[in-house]
């Protein structure tokens, strides 16, 4: 476990970078831009964008929602982040914590083998006949490197952990891979720290997650805590989709602007924490940019 030691601040200038010989990206449009670089911010835990809540589903679509998952979850087994080997075994999961890893090759809900991989492809929703709506929402979502069924039950939690939003494509380019929660079953109770931030994330409601900042989750509810949970590649498809001006998942409603940042509910302050070893410092993520499927 370490301790957090702010980084050297990176001297921002108003070029993109592009290497000898290679194409420099298209600037993105000024107001994804200022999405695109709050989140690489927020990654090195300078004020930036920690929490938004972008769209909020209809009570029929999250009704049909959480039915769906309740009958995967009768039919299929999770992983559980508790065991040795999961993917999330070393952010210290408390309680019973299960994952169900619907987008992959083989179609066994309890394999994460690819859930980090960073590719878009190769993957898919192999139970869509039987759930027809998660397979709606999961097939509006372009360019997904996962999509997962969180479980945290009464009392469970996941430790203090740093991840990194800010990643490297196979390109060499500097891009975004970008963390989105759904809850459908929740209760004031569960809530979800970002770097010292307390939020509770509402029913119903899409929001960016940025796992960039250390964070935690913690259920103090007697009930379980349900989320869907997706990473996906920030491409040019992949941000219309989200941020818009695409069109929102069938079911759902986009908010404005003006109703996105989410105000935390408290403060909760992380003194040590495990972490992963960052793929790109602070300086090369100056020009951070959307990406490319791969």
């Amino acid at each position: 476990m370490t301790a957090h030691e702010p980084p050297t601040a990176p001297q921002h200038g108003p070029e993109r970078d592009a290497e000898p010989g290679r194409r420099p990206r298209p600037d993105p449009p000024l107001a994804l831009q200022r999405i695109l670089d709050g989140i690489r911010d927020a990654n090195y835990h300078r004020p930036g964008i920690r929490c938004l809540r972008l769209m909020q589903a209809g009570p029929e679509t999250a009704a049909r929602l959480a039915a769906e998952v309740a009958s995967l979850r009768d039919r299929q087994r999770p992983s559980l982040a508790g065991d040795p080997g999961h993917v999330t075994a070393w952010t210290g999961p408390r309680g019973q914590v299960e994952q169900f890893s619907l987008l992959n090759a083989s179609g066994r809900c309890e394999d994460f083998s690819r859930d980090h991989d960073l590719s878009c492809f190769g993957k898919r929703f192999h139970h869509a006949a039987r759930h027809p709506a998660l397979a709606e929402l999961i097939g509006s979502l372009p360019h997904l490197v996962n999509f997962r069924v969180n479980v945290l039950g009464p009392g469970a939690s996941l430790s203090p952990h740093e991840e990194h939003s800010v990643v490297r494509a196979r390109s060499g380019e500097v891009g975004i891979r970008a963390r989105f929660h759904l809850p459908l079953v929740t209760r004031p109770e569960a809530t979800l720290m970002l770097d010292g931030d307390v939020y509770h994330l509402e029913a119903g409601a899409v929001y960016l997650v940025n796992h960039g900042c250390v964070h935690a989750a913690e259920n103090r509810a007697p009930a379980e805590r349900i989320h869907l949970v997706w990473d996906m590649l920030l491409t040019a498809d992949a941000a219309a989709a989200m941020f818009g001006p695409g069109r929102a998942p069938a079911g759902f409603t986009r908010l404005g602007p003006a109703n996105r940042a989410e105000p935390p509910v408290g403060r909760r302050r992380a003194v040590r924490w495990e972490r992963i070893a960052p793929h790109v410092s602070e300086a090369e993520a100056r020009s951070v940019g959307l990406l490319a499927a791969q």
